[in-house]
């Protein structure tokens, strides 16, 4: 008889890892304490508007390809993806505006109206990228985290070079182009991963290469579809999803793990775990004090986590047709490098930058005919700031509302039927997010590759951990490379186990 394995969360690690090792001929089991597959990615409907909770952009379709195929399916069979083209559009503090697209005669047609030079600029940082790419993807964001000696031998140093790691992204960028619109329109997506772009790694420059490189997608029927449709291939292929199944503990024996305890007492026995929760949660509530090793509660208190987000969910009698799928405003607070708008440490209430996701116009699945969705994001501090949310959140809710016309969105207040707010205080309680940190650990050098919580236990064997705090990081791209790298490490030592 096969293998068994049980995955603890279905959201996409644990989904993506499942279908792997499915493909892999092992027996596979998922159990999922929510209603829906998906972890933050498993949206809600509200009458008949319908929303996505988690990420809203789509890199390196490639990627959910080899997914599939990892357990011998197809994935248009399963979910089309739609190409959105220009991909983001933004506005700066200055009125200015650049919508980033992967036709290059029109962006440098945008960026020449900025400054004359700035075409050239972008011909040579994108060629400087794309040797990057071809020398840095592979083994630094698609291979297992290596040890700090292994990042040693003189290749890897030659690459680990070429990435600046001297640099900051905010440097990167300015020595690039010059302009500090076109340096925070690339360097934004470090937000999002815990850091201003003063003090993020240059390394992540990658993250705007790809998307102008490969294009920015959408899956029909928004990710809580995609979340569905890798369920559906791994239920073809004999996957097992257990929902409403919350677990109370990993069972241990001479510190490897043997199965779990579900909350209801039950016992289910098998020769791997795999957990697909928030690490720094899971490891508080799902490990025994024996078996956590350096992961304390000050461990995790002498980290540094990211911002949370505060969501606006919008179902909307009116559409919005003639504006973009992704929308930025950058306000002038982008620029002030001071606490706390370094590092999120107090609520911006005057003029926060914040993103629009508007689906709708291609991919009316979401809401009724002649209405919409808006999806819309402000980074707020984390629960450790201490914001008190009973107080503060319709407040900022009317803020966040006035602002909308700054993207475009008149009249949007008028137009309201139904309505959801999340805090950093949801995303903590109803998520069970640690400190509501929604981007998990911040990707600062001293938190990225080797100095991460590694995929494979360090103190229990045949226990691993998928998701956004272990290698590579935070991000739907990374988490699907994060689990297809889980899924070798279980296929490896099952043939070969630890103990032996």
């Amino acid at each position: 008889m096969s293998k068994s394995v049980i995955i603890v969360g279905a959201g996409p690690g644990g989904l993506a890892t499942g279908l792997r090792l499915i493909g892999q001929g092992y027996r596979v089991e998922i159990f999922e304490s929510a209603s829906r597959v998906g972890g933050r990615m498993r949206g809600f409907q509200d009458g008949g508007y319908a929303f996505d909770t988690g990420p809203t952009i789509l890199q390196l379709p490639n990627l959910y390809d080899d997914l599939f195929a990892s357990a011998g399916l197809k994935r248009e069979d399963y979910i089309p993806f739609i190409r959105l083209e220009p991909y983001t559009k933004l506005r700066f503090w200055d009125d200015t505006t650049l919508e980033l697209t992967t036709d290059f005669d029109k962006l440098k047609h945008q960026l020449a109206a900025f400054r004359s030079d700035l075409p050239a600029a972008l011909d040579n940082w994108y060629a400087e990228e794309t040797k990057k790419y071809d020398a840095g993807y592979e083994p630094y964001l698609s291979q297992p985290a290596r040890s700090i000696l292994g990042y040693m031998r003189l290749d890897e140093l030659g690459t680990g070079l070429r990435f600046r790691p001297w640099e900051t992204l905010y440097q990167h960028f300015w020595n690039a182009f010059r302009d500090e619109r076109l340096v925070y329109a690339l360097s934004y997506p470090a937000k999002y991963l815990g850091m201003h772009p003063t003090l993020s790694a240059s390394v992540f420059s990658l993250i705007p290469y790809i998307e102008m490189a490969f294009g920015v997608w959408h899956p029909q029927g928004g990710f809580r579809a995609l979340a569905q449709a890798i369920a559906r291939g791994f239920q073809d292929k004999g996957g097992k999803i257990h929902l409403n199944t919350p677990v109370k503990q990993v069972l241990l024996e001479n510190r490897k793990a043997t199965g779990v305890e579900l909350e209801n007492g039950e016992r289910i026995k098998a020769d791997t775990v795999v957990v697909n929760a928030d690490f720094a949660r899971a490891v508080q509530t799902l490990i025994p004090q024996t078996a956590r090793g350096k992961y304390s509660d000050n461990y995790f208190a002498q980290k540094q986590f990211s911002c949370s987000t505060f969501m606006l969910y919008l179902g909307i009698n009116r559409r919005y047709d003639d504006l973009p799928h992704h929308q930025l405003y950058l306000s002038e607070h982008i620029r002030k490098r001071d606490r706390p708008f370094i590092d999120d440490s107090a609520l911006d209430e005057i003029d926060p930058p914040f993103y629009v996701c508007n689906p709708t116009p291609v991919d009316s699945s979401n809401a009724p005919e002649g209405h919409s969705t808006l999806y819309v994001l402000v980074p707020i501090p984390h629960t450790g700031y201490g914001v008190d949310w009973e107080k503060k959140a319709k407040s900022y809710r009317d803020l966040v509302i006035s602002r909308l016309p700054l993207l475009g969105f008149d009249g949007v207040e008028q137009h309201i039927v139904t309505e959801t707010c999340y805090t950093a205080d949801n995303w903590q309680n109803d998520f069970s997010v640690y400190l509501g940190a929604v981007f998990n650990l911040s990707h600062n050098w001293l938190q990225l590759g080797p100095f991460r919580p590694p995929i494979r236990s360090e103190y229990v064997d045949q226990l691993y951990w998928v998701g956004g705090a272990v290698h590579p990081g935070s991000g739907l791209m990374t988490i699907l490379e994060s689990a297809k790298n889980t899924a070798k490490f279980v296929g490896e030592d099952l043939v070969t186990p630890l103990a032996e």
